[in-house]
């Protein structure tokens, strides 16, 4: 009887430890994941090239969802990272199948800083 109330308190104090140990890695994991899920556009998932005062990027994506929403943070990235250059152009490439080469631009976007404005420009390729 003295053997069973000890093991099941050890139990019992294991199953808490377990449950605080997953607790905090998850919270440790997904704060780690949210830094590297708003860093994006850095090097991950894009080509940067420059040519004079022009920023060309592209970035490569399975479908077309939020594809706006990917093309404006880029350009608002790019736009941060080098405030002195006057133009950027950020194309999102479609590829659906990773084996076949199936690529389209299928969205390109223009941020264009004049005097103190900026604009943004999207272009959809309908053939894509």
């Amino acid at each position: 009887m003295k053997n069973t109330a000890i093991s099941l308190i050890l139990l019992a104090f294991l199953a808490l430890l377990s449950l605080s140990a997953t607790g905090s890695l998850v919270t440790g994991t997904s704060g780690v994941f949210n830094k590297v899920q708003g860093e994006v556009f850095q090097e991950t998932s894009s080509e940067v090239t420059l040519e004079d005062n022009k920023l060309f990027i592209s970035i490569n994506q399975k479908e077309k969802e939020n594809s706006e929403k990917a093309v404006i943070e880029c350009l608002n990235f790019y736009s941060e990272k080098y405030p002195a250059l006057t133009e950027y152009t950020c194309d999102l490439v479609v590829r659906t199948n990773i084996i076949i080469d199936d690529s389209c631009n299928y969205l390109t976007g223009v941020l264009v800083k004049k005097d103190s404005e900026e604009s943004i420009t999207l272009d959809y390729n309908s053939s894509c």
